[in-house]
C-alpha cells in the first residue's frame, strides 16, 4: 500500500476479470491508485507463464517494464496533465509477504530470467476501462456513465460524444509531442478517456522493452492510430446500445484531433481520403 492508506480506509475493488492483476484503490469519487503486478486475483494469487513467448507472463509486472513505464509517465507530464499519471513501483521483494506468496518473487520467465515482479500504482480519475463494460450489467452501466457525466457536466445523451472529444484531445497530444501508441485499445482507454498502459507506448528517447527506440514515427503509424481511437468510440457506443457507424466515429474523432494538431489531419493524405469516403490502406 502507499504511505497514508490502509486496507480500513481505502476499498481496493476488482473491476473485472478481463484486469485480473490489478486492483483499484478508491481515495476520492475521482481520484483512484490502479495497483497493477499482484498477481492474477482471481482464484489466486497463480502465476501463468507464456509456453509461446518466453518473455511474456500474466498476473505479475516485470521490473523492467515498471522501470519504462514511470519514465513514459513522467516525460508525459512535462507536455500536459491530462494523462495519468504513475506514481512510483516498488519490488514485491520489498514488502514483508507471507510464506505463501512466495511464488510471486521466485517466478520466472520461460527462458529462466526472473520476473522480479514489481507493484506499479498509477492515478486515475475512474478504475473503469472501456472494455470492462462488456462485464457490467445494465444497471452498473448507466451507474459508471453518470459518474463520468457528472465529472465532465454533461448528460447521458453527450457522454460518447464528449468521450470521442476527450480521447482524440490525448491523442493529438502526444502525437504533437513525439509519442505514438501502437497497442491504443478499448482495454488501454478509461471511461474517462484516459490513455493508461504506457510499456510499450513510444517516447523519446525511451527505449522500449525490446531494446530500441521504436521504428520511425510515420505518418501511416499516426494514421493508424486514428483509426484505433475512432473504433474505440465505435465500441464504446455499441456496449451502451447506441447507433454506430465507423464513418461518423472517424470523422467525429479527426473534427477534435484537429484542434489540437491540425497540421498532421490536414496534410495527412490517408486521414482526408478517409473523410471524403475514398478506399483506404492501411
Amino acid at each position: 500500500m502507499p504511505d497514508g492508506f490502509s486496507y480500513e480506509e481505502v476499498a481496493a475493488v476488482h473491476i473485472s476479470p478481463l484486469h485480473g492483476r490489478s486492483v483499484a484503490l478508491r481515495v476520492s469519487c475521482y481520484d483512484w491508485i490502479n495497483v497493477k503486478g499482484g498477481g492474477w486475483n482471481y482464484g489466486g494469487p497463480q502465476v501463468y507463464l507464456s509456453r509461446k513467448d518466453e518473455e511474456l507472463v500474466f498476473g505479475l509486472y516485470p521490473l523492467l517494464s515498471a522501470k519504462r513505464e514511470l519514465a513514459v509517465s513522467q516525460a508525459l507530464e512535462k507536455i500536459s496533465d491530462a494523462f495519468p499519471k504513475v506514481m512510483y513501483y516498488k519490488k514485491l521483494s520489498a514488502y514483508k509477504l507471507p510464506p505463501e506468496y512466495a511464488i510471486l518473487t521466485a517466478a520466472k520467465f520461460q527462458n529462466g530470467t526472473p520476473v522480479d515482479p514489481c507493484l506499479l500504482y498509477t492515478r486515475v480519475k475512474t478504475p473503469c476501462r472501456v472494455a470492462d463494460l462488456m462485464y457490467f450489467t445494465g444497471e452498473e452501466k448507466r451507474r459508471a456513465v453518470q459518474a463520468c457525466c457528472d465529472f465532465w457536466g454533461v448528460s447521458p445523451k453527450q457522454y460518447t460524444q464528449k468521450f470521442t472529444q476527450e480521447l482524440a484531445k490525448h491523442v493529438a497530444i502526444m502525437h504533437k509531442n513525439g509519442f505514438i501508441n501502437d497497442t491504443l485499445d478499448y482495454a488501454n482507454v478509461t471511461m474517462l478517456a484516459e490513455i493508461i498502459d504506457y510499456e510499450w507506448v513510444t517516447a523519446p528517447d525511451i527505449l522500449l522493452p525490446d531494446g530500441t527506440y521504436g521504428l520511425e514515427i510515420t505518418d501511416a503509424r499516426r494514421e493508424k492510430e486514428l483509426l484505433y481511437g475512432a473504433e474505440i468510440c465505435l465500441q464504446l457506443k455499441a456496449m451502451l446500445q447506441e447507433p454506430y457507424a465507423l464513418f461518423d466515429c472517424y470523422r467525429e474523432f479527426i473534427e477534435a484531433y484537429q484542434n489540437i494538431y491540425p497540421q498532421f489531419a490536414e496534410q495527412c493524405d490517408g486521414v482526408q481520403k478517409m473523410l471524403g469516403r475514398e478506399e483506404f490502406i492501411l
